[in-house]
């Protein structure tokens, strides 16, 4: 995976992050913290893989290097439109594709195929780094 400076975690950066501590995700998260772009987390990604179990605990640390991003109205209407526009029905992966187009950056993604029929409705380049 070539690092990207920007970076959004859809739920399956956070659960490679989760399987693989210290892994390449991860790595990647530090790596652009250290370099001054702290990752973007949508809090509806967090939400829908963060249990608060011990095992999670390196969810935790890379949860601290990140900006958290608010499921906001504005935020809501956006990924509203997206789905009608790519006749998907996921909010997550929409929110992912939202944040990114919103900061310009790319998604950590274990799921390329869903997300890419998103990006393609939104008309806007997004690359999707695959973990």
């Amino acid at each position: 995976m070539t690092l990207q400076r920007r970076l959004v975690l859809d739920a399956g950066a956070l659960i490679d992050i989760e399987t693989t501590p210290r892994g390449e995700t991860f790595r990647s998260c530090v790596k652009a913290f250290d370099d001054g772009y702290r990752p973007y987390l949508p809090t509806v990604v967090l939400a829908h893989v963060y249990r608060d179990r011990a095992r999670q605990h390196p969810l935790r640390m890379v949860r601290r290097l990140c900006t958290l991003l608010p499921f906001t109205e504005q935020t809501a209407d956006d990924v509203g439109r997206l789905l009608a526009r790519s006749r998907t029905s996921d909010v997550v992966d929409a929110a992912v594709i939202v944040a990114a187009i919103e900061h310009n950056a790319a998604v950590l993604t274990s799921d390329p195929k869903d997300l890419a029929k998103i990006v393609s409705a939104a008309e806007y380049p997004v690359r999707l780094l695959t973990v």
